[in-house]
Order: C-alpha cells, then structure tokens, then sequence
C-alpha cells in the first residue's frame, strides 16, 4: 500500500514565492526539510500503527527522491489498507474451486462462502501526516525566507 500525501499547494506555492530563484542552499536546505519532515511521519505512523503481531508496525518504511524533492511513506503489506480505512462486512465465494480453505484453532475448514466480519479502521498514516505537516510547510517557509 502506498500513500502519497502533498503538502498543501498553496502555503508551498506562497514560501517558494519568496525566493527570486532556486538557488543551491535554498535547495538543499528545502530538501533537508523534506527528507526530516518524511523520516518524522514514518516514525509517527510506526507510533499509532496497530500492533497485533507487530508486522505492520516494522513495514512502514520511507523513502525521499531528490530529483523530485519528495518524501514517501509507504508499506507493501496487502492488508495495511484495511486497518487505515477499515472494511465493511462481506461474504466471499469460492470462484475457480469447489470451496474455501482458511485455518479457525490450527485445523483447516473447507466451505463454499464465509463471512467476513467488518473490520474497524485504525487510521496510522493519515493522523501521523496530519500531525506532522504543519511542520514541514512552517519549516519550508523558514528554509526559503531570505536572511
């Protein structure tokens, strides 16, 4: 699962106005920025993450590209969507077999549907962006403001 969170436009827009041009230090320093601000929300998201096992909370990893000057925070488990948005309760079919297999106290069960129950959202990336931007925009116009 990746999610790609954007600073708001405008307050970027506004504190990049307020340098005539990228020069080199305002680069880097904005870069600095970018790649704390990424490095922060990993660790929030790794903070409010759910723990069961404690897989998904070791999964989040970031990642910053300099030619774009941007931050990713991201994890490649197949369910780390469902604990962000939840999930409403459904039934599933078996499609190309005759049933189902799933595991309930270590035996296997065969069917031909099950129920799967709602799952609750337990937001992790989202609230760890909300948290931290604020931050990153402030700390940006700090970077790009003329001395």
């Amino acid at each position: 699962m990746k999610i790609y969170m954007k600073v708001d436009a405008s307050a970027m827009t506004d504190a990049l106005k307020q340098i005539s041009a990228w020069d080199g230090k305002t680069r880097l320093k904005v870069e600095d920025v970018m790649k704390r601000g990424t490095k922060r929300i990993q660790r929030e998201a790794k903070e409010r993450a759910a723990v069961r096992s404690g897989t998904l909370k070791k999964s989040i990893k970031s990642r910053f590209r300099m030619t774009r000057c941007e931050g990713e925070v991201y994890t490649k488990l197949p369910y780390a969507h469902i604990v962000e948005y939840g999930a409403k309760a459904h039934e599933i079919k078996a499609k190309n077999k005759k049933a189902l297999r799933f595991y309930k106290d270590g035996k296997p069960v065969f069917a031909k549907r099950a129920k799967i129950p709602k799952f609750i959202a337990r937001p992790y990336l989202k609230p760890a962006y909300d948290y931290v931007s604020p931050d990153i925009v402030k700390n940006i116009k700090k970077a790009v403001k003329k001395p």
